[in-house]
């Protein structure tokens, strides 16, 4: 029997030049925020750093960390009429 090569990249998340779709968020809200007050290089800068500290933290956490943590904190934004508070532990009937 030959061994069968399983794709390692099939749920990775799209990438975007050099950085994942996750990653750009950090990059583009600081070089935005730098257009805004007229410092675009120091923001394009604090924005590579941004990705920098983002991709240490993403990586040292399972998948879907960023979004519990979102949930954890009541910041998730949903489509849904209400969202259980995420302080509450048991949930009775």
């Amino acid at each position: 029997m030959e061994p069968v090569a399983i794709p390692q990249s099939i749920d990775d998340p799209i990438h975007i030049l050099l950085w994942s779709a996750d990653e750009i968020v950090p990059f583009m809200v600081s070089m935005l925020t730098g257009m805004l007050i007229d410092h675009f290089l120091p923001g394009l800068a604090l924005g590579f750093i941004a990705v920098k500290f983002y991709r240490r933290f993403r990586d040292n956490r399972p998948d879907g960390y960023t979004l519990h943590a979102l949930y954890w904190l009541g910041l998730l934004p949903s489509r849904a009429q209400t969202i259980p508070n995420p302080y509450i532990r048991r949930f009775l009937p």
